[in-house]
């Protein structure tokens, strides 16, 4: 489905601010008891709580980084043309999002460096910022909690083998909280259609059976998608792609002897199947999903938490010769599992300091295997990870200021059984590694506040990385690199949150993230698609963000913001590297956006994102260039049926408003504009 550039839409189509920036006028919680916020603090006190920095809910005002909030009712309103997670961040100032097909992960970069250093979490353990945001479900998520700068010692790495293996909240870390609280029962359901084939439909239901609140929620989509791929290259679709997906997900909260005593479990499950345009380019997706969770104010100053999940990963492809050929050459599949733990106990003491300490651990199994056509199946790899890390930090409150400080230290024990087909010389490697943050605000005034923090972080190299994927010369994946080192980095910021007037919020974020035997990702060949780690001396990124946000009335409101970085490699002793700039991280990014109602009680809104250019590759001359490009992207909603026992409401996605099918790294493109149509009932 296609349509001419039509500018004339973006008349009627204003738009939604994309981020939330917390309110300043929050007043300090000190004097609260740990838990049971429900009960003792008002809606406004409720709206201005996050939970990241400390893993307990704080007031905003006693945060020395800037967090940036997405609530439920603005997650519901936002585009995401490939309904992955990571989109709901594409606005927010500093982070390129770059989610490249409705099957694959998000691409993208945080203050200037590659998509592995700004971690995500779930509810506060650690997922993969590249597969879980495309499989999990939006519907499970209360709020979004973009948490900016370093945030190495309350967070662990995320131990992955796979796409480009570990991840670190050295940039900053994004958590996805978990819908907790059933005010009200609610029964849903959705369904919808739009261009390339696509359809969805989903159904909805939470409610409470005395002190247990339960979700059940149950969805599928598809689509044939548009051809992609430049010619003759190893992703050129030769038929029009396909793709299913099917989730379910439950959680439960139950409360124990009193609100501040709970368990919850959550559990979901993705599956995902298609092709990708070739007859013999199937696949076929698994993903489960769990978190489990212990929650008790025993006292009244003290809280403990004890968090465990599991990650299972379960997936297949099918591989072909082309462009030589058509014909299958074998099945590969990777499975791996992930199971994080978290137990952290705070304690409140003086005049509002809170002492959080802990530990954490992951352990990890990964496997690969390729099966013939004749069905002959040989093991690739087997490797086993395991970490553990002991944290604690201090945040003190002394009047206008608050002070923050925290050490973590870090084991890392990999284990190598197979690696690349091969049993590897060196079947172990381990790291210890001692980690530090320190943060300070200073507020001073209700409406003005200065903060600045710095910390540091580690990161092993994966065992993908060191033994690679790729079987032979003519198959996907990661060429080994056996010599690499493990990299370290520091992060440092430094900003202004100010809110002139109750309308008005100006924030101003300087940043600057070095990084000693940086692990990069090169691109090697496009056909087949092979990539290589390598350490590339050390690198550097530095920038700005800007944001503000406008909002005069319940049905108006606007936003801009615009992020400029520069970034550098340094490596000396390889001349086509050195001084380029770090791969997947524009130059420049800028958003904005309003929203209002329109004629007819029609709620409308639009987002404008540029994209400043970028490389794939720190290989000067090997790299491809991308972006210089803008996207516009527009939602309208109708309320059909609005009263106190049930509501129908019409809403209308108009993606890539200009038709911009925009080349993207790995040989993905855009497919341009596409609209999509949905009905929605509650009651």
């Amino acid at each position: 489905m296609k349509t001419p550039r039509i500018a004339s839409v973006l008349l009627l189509a204003p738009a939604l601010a994309a981020a939330e920036t917390l309110p300043r006028n929050g007043a300090p919680l000190e004097n609260l008891p740990l838990a049971g916020f429900v009960e003792v603090t008002s809606l406004e006190q409720l709206g201005n709580l996050v939970v990241t920095d400390t893993k307990l809910e704080q007031s905003a005002d006693t945060v020395t980084q800037r967090i940036v909030v997405l609530r439920n009712e603005e997650i519901e309103h936002l585009p995401s043309p490939n309904r992955n997670l990571a989109e709901l961040m594409r606005h927010t100032s500093g982070q390129f999002v770059n989610v490249l097909s409705r099957n694959d992960a998000n691409w993208g970069s945080y203050a200037g460096l590659g998509p592995k250093y700004n971690s995500y979490l779930l509810d506060g353990l650690p997922i993969d910022a590249f597969v879980d945001a495309m499989s999990l479900d939006s519907a499970a998520i209360e709020r979004v909690e973009v948490h900016k700068g370093p945030a190495s010692v309350l967070y662990s790495n995320y131990l992955s083998m796979d796409f480009v293996g570990n991840q670190t909240p050295l940039a900053g870390t994004t958590n996805f909280v978990l819908k907790n609280r059933i005010d009200t029962p609610l029964t849903r359901f959705s369904a919808g259609a739009g261009a390339w084939g696509s359809y969805r439909g989903s159904a909805y239901t939470q409610g409470n059976a005395g002190q247990l609140g339960y979700i059940l929620s149950a969805g599928h989509e598809r689509a044939d998608y548009t051809p992609y791929g430049m010619p003759g290259s190893w992703l050129q679709a030769t038929q029009s792609p396909h793709y299913e997906k099917d989730k379910f997900f439950l959680k439960l909260n139950y409360a124990l002897d009193r609100p501040d005593h709970t368990l919850s479990l959550y559990y979901q499950r993705t599956a995902h199947q298609g092709n990708m345009g070739r007859p013999n380019r199937d696949f076929e997706h698994h993903y489960d999903t769990l978190n489990f969770a212990y929650n008790n104010a025993f006292a009244t100053d003290w809280h403990l938490q004890f968090k465990y999940g599991e990650r299972r990963y379960d997936r297949n492809f099918a591989n072909d010769a082309y462009p030589a050929s058509l014909a299958l050459v074998n099945h590969e599949a990777t499975r791996q599992t992930i199971r994080p733990a978290d137990l952290t106990l705070s304690h409140r003491h003086g005049q509002g300091a809170l002492l959080t300490l802990g530990v954490d651990a992951q352990w990890v199994d990964y496997e690969t295997d390729v099966r013939s056509p004749a069905g002959g199946v040989s093991a690739e790899n087997r490797a086993q990870a395991r970490s553990t890390g002991y944290f604690i930090q201090e945040k003190l409150q002394l009047d206008q200021w608050i002070l923050r400080g925290g050490l973590r230290r870090n084991t890392l024990q990999h284990d190598y059984a197979r690696l690349g087909g091969n049993i590897p010389a060196t079947n172990a490697a381990s790291w210890s590694k001692n980690l530090w943050s320190l943060g300070t605000r200073y507020n001073l005034s209700p409406g003005l506040a200065f903060y600045a923090n710095a910390g540091s972080s580690f990161m092993a190299p994966a065992a993908k990385q060191i033994g690679g994927t790729v079987s032979s010369p003519v198959t996907s994946g990661e060429l080994p690199n056996p010599g690499l080192k493990p990299e370290s980095g520091i992060g440092r910021d430094l900003g202004m949150a100010w809110q002139p007037s109750r309308e008005l919020t100006v924030d101003l974020r300087g940043f600057l993230n070095t990084l000693g035997d940086a692990i990069v990702t090169n691109i090697v060949s496009a056909a087949p698609s092979q990539v290589r780690s390598e350490n590339a001396g050390s690198a550097r990124a530095m920038g700005f963000e800007l944001d503000a946000r406008y909002t005069p009335s319940a049905h108006f409101s606007l936003f801009a913001n615009l992020t400029r970085t520069h970034t550098r490699v340094k490596d000396p002793s390889n001349t086509d590297h050195n001084g380029t700039e770090i791969p997947f991280a524009p130059a420049e990014l800028a958003n904005a956006g309003l929203s209002f109602r329109l004629p007819g009680d029609i709620h409308a809104a639009a987002y404008y994102h540029w994209v400043g250019r970028y490389y794939d590759s720190t290989s000067r001359s090997g790299r491809q260039g991308f972006g210089h490009f803008g996207l516009v992207n527009a939602r309208l909603y109708k309320d059909l049926i609005h009263n106190a026992r049930h509501e129908v409401r019409l809403t209308l996605d108009l993606n890539n408003l200009t038709d911009r099918q925009y080349r993207m790294p790995f040989d993905f493109r855009d497919p341009g504009f596409n609209a999509f149509v949905g009905v929605d009932l509650r009651y």
